[in-house]
């Protein structure tokens, strides 16, 4: 069974992409042409890197099977698609193909997606975080006519989708932050009315427990966790921000944004300082930006973007820079990017996406590579920075 997005993974300097999770099953090849070269490095010892190097380093390898319950790896001498691999006992393992050459002959297959577990709900505008255990908690939202409290548990391992504890308030535009104890401190949101309230979810217990409120209530806003473990949450429709110390369930006010903004991007910066980008107030799409210093609790203005924005995503890449991408603004939504650079405080113009997108996602991969999906409205399609 094949379960979720099929992940691909370019991983530097080598040409392999993961082009299969396969899960609760054993792999064995059955086409005679996708022939076994040999073992790679012994049961206990290999890693998913590892076994990628190996096949890197023998001429003849195309297709390298990893198995992560036992951490063993198999090398085969051509390229082994999902099709030709026949499930057995309970193991997990990813099938990876090495392209030698970008020119040659022996090419990946493409990426693709395939379904997996339904939720048990319909929701939009709600939260999703991986838990310490690798299952991911889903959290409130919207389903078109109903404010929902409920929370549901995905197992990638399996595929399937179970219920968990309630939250004690029904929310949609609020956050979810994963703790340091393992914990998820949810904030905030609306229900007809704007909420201040905060509860924590226990996963060893799939309960839920209400902490201390925000001194404000606020929606559409930012929460962002510290390298202290305190989180920062901003804005949301006022200029206001303030930390939650998991330590004491406590909330303290903090120095106080230069502009009131919702829908805007926080963005944890390799000096710690927090960057906080576009967003809407007072009656008009923003594009400037500006720093929070954890150490002093003030902020400071920095280079505003090109292009004023709100609903837009922000992600920090592996050289320190910021990529904004896409949202919506004055002319409707956008297809630009812009990169900002820590070191100078500015902004520059990068590639434009194929498509304007608003409301979307942004992942960084493995490869370093940034993964656009969807947006508003009714977008199904991706692309890669």
């Amino acid at each position: 069974m094949y379960l979720a997005l099929i992940i691909s993974v370019f991983i530097s300097p080598i040409n392999a992409i993961i082009i299969s999770q396969v899960h609760r099953s054993s792999i064995y090849h059955t086409n005679s042409s996708c022939a076994r070269l040999s073992n790679g490095t012994s049961a206990g010892n290999a890693s998913i890197q590892s076994c990628i190097w190996e096949c890197a380093h023998q001429d003849q390898c195309r297709t390298a099977v990893y198995f992560h319950d036992n951490r063993t790896c198999l090398l085969y001498s051509e390229d082994c698609q999902p099709g030709n691999i026949i499930s057995s006992t309970d193991v997990r393992a990813s099938v990876i193909c090495y392209r030698r050459n970008p020119g040659s002959n022996n090419q990946c297959p493409p990426p693709s997606w395939i379904k997996t577990g339904s939720m048990s709900v319909a929701r939009g505008y709600h939260t999703a975080s991986i838990l310490s255990n690798g299952k991911v908690l889903v959290t409130g939202g919207y389903n078109g006519s109903v404010y929902l409290n409920s929370a549901e548990l995905y197992d990638p391992s399996t595929g399937n989708w179970t219920t968990t504890g309630s939250m004690s308030v029904a929310r949609r535009y609020h956050t979810a932050s994963l703790l340091s104890n393992g914990k998820v401190l949810v904030t905030g949101g609306y229900n007809g009315v704007s909420l201040n309230s905060a509860e924590l979810y226990d996963p060893s217990t799939g309960n839920w427990t209400t902490t201390g409120n925000m001194s404000i209530a606020r929606y559409k806003h930012t929460a962002s966790i510290l390298s202290n473990g305190k989180v920062l949450v901003t804005g949301g429709y006022v200029n206001s921000a303030e930390l939650y110390d998991p330590s004491t369930g406590n909330w303290t006010t903090t120095g106080n944004m230069s502009v009131a903004r919702y829908k805007h991007t926080a963005s944890i910066l390799s000096n710690g300082k927090v960057l906080v980008t576009g967003g809407y107030g007072s009656s008009v799409f923003l594009n400037s930006a500006e720093l929070y210093d954890p150490s002093t609790g003030n902020w400071t203005t920095t280079g505003s973007m090109s292009v004023a924005r709100e609903d837009h995503t922000a992600s920090i890449l592996s050289n320190g820079k910021v990529l904004v991408t896409g949202g919506y603004g004055s002319s409707g939504s956008l297809n630009s990017a812009e990169l900002y650079d820590p070191s100078t405080g500015n902004w520059t113009t990068t590639g434009n996406m194929s498509v304007a997108r608003e409301d979307h996602t942004a992942s960084i991969l493995f490869n370093k590579t940034i993964l656009v999906t969807g947006g508003c409205c009714s977008l199904n399609t991706a692309e890669l920075y």
